[in-house]
């Protein structure tokens, strides 16, 4: 009779092969958002905007999302990644920025994270 200490280094090594053939979690497809003006849509574009400017003392007002798409997150959530337009208010210039937000919609604010936030070239 073999001891459980023996049988042990072979069970590991099979339980790692196993785990290497296996294929790496992969994320959902980026999918556009099809009513920019959706609630939960324009309140990503919010937080975006807030926590910008929160972040680097930037007055901006939003003005809209022009455009974006969705991505279900591995581990659940979910990755926006919107072009937000938006408005100095001290002379009224207008700059879109591409910024990237993961969440959970129906979740607590402090949950969400503003992953990047940059203005588009051009404006």
């Amino acid at each position: 009779m073999r001891s459980p200490l023996a049988v042990f280094p072979l069970g590991v090594a099979l339980l790692l092969l196993t785990a290497a053939a296996l294929p790496a979690p992969s994320r959902g497809e980026w999918a556009p958002v099809a009513d920019t003006n959706d609630l939960v849509i324009r309140q990503v574009g919010q937080f975006a905007l807030l926590v910008y400017g929160l972040a680097h003392r930037r007055d901006l007002a939003f003005a809209g999302v022009v455009r974006g798409q969705t991505q279900d997150a591995v581990g659940g959530g979910t990755n926006y990644r919107l072009v937000v337009a938006a408005a100095r208010p001290s002379d009224g210039t207008t700059a879109e920025y591409d910024c990237l937000v993961w969440g959970v919609p129906g979740s607590r604010s402090d949950t969400w994270k503003l992953r990047r936030f940059r203005k588009l070239a051009g404006y």
